[in-house]
């Protein structure tokens, strides 16, 4: 007989879909996604989808008054660990709750304004989380060391590699000839670090690849005007956004490399997946997954902001060490990053908490 799973987020991401009907499509496991933003658009989905009642009172979040009527009515519920949400943290405080209670998230603290795992009171806190909840779902293994460092049950701690699905629709080989950014254009992303690295890599080798940007954001006006300035206009593109994945496919699949100097996000797993190795900061803002890029296997990590000129001119003149480092990204993905293996954790999770007494 199958279990009753409450999966609970603040909203449903498009790219979380996938990995949620493969949860979905276990015979074990009935699968209700409950949040607080709009219902989702996308079709053929596997699981119910529940809207729940949402308010905020300064900084905080409460549920509405039936929240934990709800939770109580499934057998696991797995609910994001946002410590800003009360309803979400006064769960594991509840008695006689029927319920077994799994809290997922990064487990260290990561924001657009400061460096991954920055020191902060909060983490004691997450420690306390973990020792309460039956179990704990992370996205990397970096964060479950660090828990299992405050001797806290390294049974009850599992990783779920955030990750995205990607369907390939170009079988052909692809000609690699450029050097890839994607993603929204603001400063956390050091688009302009980018763009003067570039500049003066181009003095010295004026066959440099094209640069191509995609994506549009608050800098997207500014990095026109950066390049109409600069008379770079037949070097670097500019795409703004775009979502047809066919044609981000065939962008990815002609990058020697994708860049981006100050973020990694999941973009990374995109790269990855269609075959181009990914180029950030050892110090990249990031939720994790920046922690995927294993230097000069998979990816480059550099230290310090001019280093980046040398790789713009390495890539230049040793395309074929990142079409290797690209076969490399590929097999990463393929091995370890798929939605199965991330929806695969989810489930180990589940049968965890269901098998302990």
């Amino acid at each position: 007989m199958s279990k009753k799973i409450l999966f609970i987020t603040q909203k449903l991401k498009h790219y979380r879909v996938p990995i949620l009907n493969l949860i979905s499509s276990n015979e074990n496991i009935d699968l209700t996604v409950a949040h607080s933003g709009k219902k989702t658009i996308q079709k053929n989905i596997n699981f119910k989808e529940l809207i729940i009642p949402q308010k905020k009172i300064g900084p905080f979040y409460l549920q509405g008054d039936n929240f934990v009527k709800l939770c109580n009515s499934f057998d696991v519920v797995v609910v994001m660990c946002y410590l800003q949400n009360i309803s979400y943290m006064q769960l594991q405080f509840l008695k006689n709750r029927k319920f077994k209670l799994i809290y997922w998230g990064i487990g260290v603290k990561a924001s657009q304004n400061s460096k991954f795992d920055s020191p902060t009171i909060l983490n004691y806190f997450r420690y306390f989380i973990a020792r309460k909840a039956d179990a704990m779902i992370f996205y990397s293994d970096y964060a479950k060391n660090k828990h299992v460092a405050r001797k806290i049950n390294p049974n009850k701690l599992f990783v779920m590699q955030n990750t995205i699905e990607v369907q390939e629709q170009i079988n052909t080989e692809v000609d690699k000839n450029c050097i890839l950014f994607v993603g929204t254009l603001n400063k956390s992303k050091k688009i302009f670090l980018l763009f003067e690295a570039y500049k003066e890599a181009l003095i010295l080798y004026k066959d440099l690849p094209l640069l191509k940007i995609v994506g549009d954001g608050e800098d997207y006006l500014e990095a026109k005007k950066w390049v109409v300035d600069n008379n770079l206009e037949n070097k670097i593109i500019l795409y703004g956004a775009i979502y047809e994945q066919i044609e981000l496919e065939k962008l990815f699949k002609s990058a020697l490399a994708t860049i981006s100097p100050g973020q990694a996000g999941l973009s990374v797993l995109s790269s990855f997946a269609y075959g181009a190795p990914f180029i950030t900061s050892s110090n990249a803002i990031t939720g994790g997954e920046r922690l995927n890029i294993k230097n000069n296997y998979n990816g480059l990590l550099f230290e310090n902001d001019n280093e980046l000129k040398e790789i713009l001119i390495d890539i230049h003149n040793n395309p074929e060490k990142y079409i290797e480092l690209g076969k490399n990204a590929k097999e990463f993905y393929l091995k370890y990053r798929t939605p199965e293996n991330m929806a695969n954790s989810f489930i180990d999770a589940v049968k965890y908490v269901i098998q302990k007494q």
